[in-house]
């Protein structure tokens, strides 16, 4: 799984599964590991939403002879159906505006296009958190707009258990002049989400890093972190 929190390698499979190229095992396997993990999840549907519109984009290209004969052979149709078969593929024409091959070539043409010039807010903001006491251990912060929470897909043993500590998150602004925001606590044994509210989102379009830091259970509300440093992440729109 590991390998699946590399952005250059998930974002990639996203990127395929969302315009259709991923196909056989490989969209099966990765369709999978959607339902195990929300942050492929968000990445996907963010890239899905950015490439619908290449629908519109997409001019109406008539198939080739070839391909209706290769459906035909498919179907297995006999002589004996030709009048039937050729009502029904011409039926079908009228709803495959253009064929597959047409679609991944144009796709691939105006996909740069696009990305750069849909004016559109984000889908979600992600983090990927590395921790500097466990070289190994790397945890994904990912802030949704559909689902109004922030999730954290960490690890086995990520966080330390330590009764009288609790992991607290940090927001860190993009203005060194702002003052360090204080998101809340993680409880032992929760599901690590946390609600947000709509200001909660807009302000994280000027949230620089996502911190976790361990702060003692039962002191007072620091407005900086006090305890270990646990997790740090840069935060990136989604």
């Amino acid at each position: 799984m590991k390998r699946y929190q590399n952005p250059e390698i998930f974002e990639h499979l996203a990127m395929s599964y969302a315009l259709g190229t991923l196909q056989g095992k490989a969209r099966l396997r990765f369709e999978k590991l959607q339902q195990k993990h929300l942050y492929l999840r968000a990445v996907t549907d963010a890239y899905q939403q950015r490439f619908s519109p290449l629908v519109e984009l997409l001019p109406a290209e008539k198939p080739s002879a070839k391909v209706w004969q290769q459906i035909s052979k498919e179907l297995k149709f006999d002589q004996q159906t030709s009048i039937t078969r050729s009502n029904w593929l011409a039926s079908l024409k009228g709803y495959l505006p253009w064929s597959v091959a047409a679609f991944a070539s144009i796709a691939a043409s105006v996909m740069t296009v696009l990305l750069l010039n849909i004016n559109s807010q984000p889908a979600a903001y992600m983090a990927m958190m590395k921790s500097p006491v466990q070289q190994d251990k790397m945890m994904v912060a990912m802030v949704s707009h559909d689902a109004m929470e922030i999730s954290f897909d960490m690890p086995s043993g990520a966080l330390p258990d330590d009764k009288g500590m609790v992991p607290t998150i940090w927001c860190v602004p993009k203005d060194k002049n702002m003052p360090l925001m204080r998101m809340g606590t993680l409880a032992k044994g929760d599901d690590h989400r946390m609600p947000i509210d709509s200001k909660v989102w807009k302000d994280m379009a000027n949230v620089r890093e996502f911190a976790i830091s361990m702060e003692p259970m039962n002191a007072p509300e620091s407005p900086v972190p006090t305890g270990a440093m646990m997790f740090t992440g840069e935060l990136a729109a989604w």
